[in-house]
């Protein structure tokens, strides 16, 4: 009788297990945040980038941005990933003005590249298992500061 309740138990606690997991979204299964971008209306393409890792294009509001994968061992079983968008501007930008986006925004971190085209990041570190509202809300905030940026460069 024991042998039976574990066993229900167990397979209870696996059934559980699966829903929850198929509910939240991991670096580990680039699938799971395309899948969570699609349900939120967002286009997702999975492909790879130029060492094999996971790569996932993507737009918000009108502008494309990409979701780069790291910590990734033989092109799987990635930890981290970092959303990232370019824009290539005819003449770039002066750092003084990336310098204070920077000052006052805690989630979107902008840079320029070496023709002073500027860029806008956000890394995530271990997403593993992010219930899916968290991810909701993480691409609710980056597709804002996506747009904020892209006015504030004047794009």
């Amino acid at each position: 009788m024991a042998l039976k309740f574990t066993s229900i138990f167990v397979a209870a606690a696996l059934a559980t297990t699966t829903a929850a997991s198929a509910q939240s979204v991991s670096a580990a299964y680039p699938e799971s945040i395309a899948a969570a971008l699609l349900k939120g209306g967002y286009k997702a393409e999975i492909t790879t980038d130029s060492a094999g890792d996971p790569l996932i294009k993507s737009a918000a509001s009108g502008w494309n941005y990409q979701i780069v994968f790291y910590g990734c061992e033989d092109n799987r079983a990635c930890q981290d990933v970092m959303f990232a968008a370019g824009f290539d501007m005819e003449n770039g930008m002066a750092i003084k003005s990336i310098n204070s986006w920077n000052e006052n925004k805690l989630l979107g971190r902008a840079y320029l590249d070496d023709e002073d085209d500027p860029h806008l990041v956000h890394f995530v570190a271990g997403m593993d298992g992010m219930p899916a509202p968290a991810f909701e809300r993480l691409i609710e905030r980056w597709e804002t500061s996506l747009g904020e940026f892209a006015e504030y460069i004047g794009w």
